[in-house]
């Protein structure tokens, strides 16, 4: 029987969980795909910290022993980071290897550079893991709807804030209280900025989106909101009002240009995302022939991103079963889009204004609302004490995002409004 050797890199969280998955399936996996699969090496800081119920021969320092193998025809990068995974890859790549990656990150930043290399050097790059966990939504953009036309790409991809927001809605949390809780159950780092702020959900819509639409989009080129700004006011009002916090990306076509964007909304609580709670992650694609599709399950932990990992591994043993040509990575690198402006985006908004308790507050905000040809749905004003500040919540009819943010400086600047006020979007899709 052929025998493959794969080589790991890394052996965290998800390297063992991938390690345990292959040792518990190896009859299965060799029953299914008719080849013996091997890690024949595991590269590690200190070999020596390893090996406790695992042969501790297979264990070696650092990667270059792995990648300089040429028995080795897989390598599967799990280390986490950015420069030395970079560094792996490409050196893999370089040398004729197939590479498995769950690292979004690095993708996100160097991207366009390794799926060019994988191109060049006739191997694959695969990255089922990197985004949603278990979710096998990338599989589903590149397959399973590879007749369709993508329209639109929007989810919930951050388990950390999901479960912050879930935490503050059901249970009245504070933000400070729910990280706090959401770091001691696991579900957050200790600086949790990445999260919070929405650069790692930036990274993942920005891959989903390259893919869906054909053409590179970078993360640090698109809307970035994260969190912070949420209070427990504003998640009281909003679940008064029929709605429900999420931190939603968002990636979508107008005309020639895709509007991709990560920010907190207030979703009607019949929307399909609205029920999504604590560390789970989904995805809804609309797509021409299928229509709307979700994909839901745990976008994070071990387990779920090593069953991705190992989605990965079947789908190389079988090209190479069957001596298939590699199956190029679109986006295509040499095509980077144009993005839809943000001033241009338009949605219906929520603002919350602090205000000092005393006449001719509503008059001041409706009429700069006005002035600026935003129409007012509703107005709501609510305070426990006549001495403390107000809190003032309106909702709009649907507006450009430049007319919001203008009307919100010149109210925010007017006498008697709080800088602690803020705005929200609603997507009502």
């Amino acid at each position: 029987m052929e025998r493959i050797e794969i080589g790991l890199i890394g052996f965290g969280t998800v390297g063992k969980s991938f390690y345990e998955l292959l040792r518990k399936r190896r009859d299965r996996l060799k029953e299914q795909f008719g080849v013996e699969l091997v890690v024949s090496m595991i590269g590690v800081r200190d070999p020596k910290k390893h090996g406790e119920r695992i042969d501790s021969s297979v264990f070696v320092a650092g990667y270059d022993e792995i990648i300089a193998n040429r028995d080795i025809s897989i390598v599967v990068e799990l280390v986490g980071g950015i420069e030395i995974p970079l560094e792996i890859i490409k050196g893999a790549l370089s040398r004729g290897k197939h590479v498995i990656t769950a690292n979004k990150a690095l993708l996100a930043e160097h991207g366009k550079e390794l799926f060019m290399l994988a191109r060049e050097s006739g191997v694959e790059l695969k990255f089922e893991a990197s985004v949603g966990g278990g979710i096998p939504v990338i599989k589903v953009i590149r397959e399973s709807l590879k007749g369709n036309e993508i329209f639109s790409i929007s989810g919930i991809l951050n388990g950390t804030t999901n479960y912050i927001l879930t935490r503050m809605t059901e249970s009245g949390l504070s933000f400070e209280d729910a990280l706090k809780e959401a770091q001691e159950k696991g579900f957050a780092e200790s600086d949790p900025t990445l999260d919070i702020e929405g650069i790692d959900a930036a990274q993942k819509i920005s891959l989903l989106s390259s893919l869906a639409f054909d053409g590179w989009v970078d993360y640090r080129d698109i809307l970035c909101e994260g969190i912070k700004r949420i209070t427990k006011k504003d998640i009281d009002f909003a679940a008064l009002a029929g709605f429900v916090f999420k931190l939603v990306a968002t990636g979508k076509m107008i005309g020639d240009k895709p509007l991709v964007a990560v920010f907190p909304a207030l979703l009607p609580k019949g929307h399909p995302l609205a029920t999504v709670r604590n560390e789970y992650n989904a995805v809804l694609i609309e797509s021409d022939f299928l229509g709307k599709s979700m994909y839901l399950g745990k976008g994070a932990g071990g387990d779920a991103t090593a069953s991705s990992v190992a989605s990965d591994l079947g789908d190389l043993i079988e090209r190479i079963r069957m001596k298939a040509k590699p199956d190029p990575v679109k986006p295509r690198p040499s095509r980077p889009f144009s993005l839809f402006s943000k001033e241009d985006m338009s949605f219906k908004y929520y603002f919350h204004f602090v205000t000092e308790n005393r006449p001719g507050i509503w008059a001041t905000v409706t009429g700069l609302l006005a002035s600026n040809a935003i129409n007012i749905e509703s107005v709501h004003q609510k305070w426990e004490n006549p001495a403390e500040p107000s809190d003032l919540y309106v909702m709009v009819d649907e507006t450009a995002e430049s007319k919001v943010v203008k009307a919100f400086e010149e109210i925010i600047n007017a006498g008697g409004i709080y800088d602690t006020s803020t705005y929200f979007r609603i997507l009502e899709e």
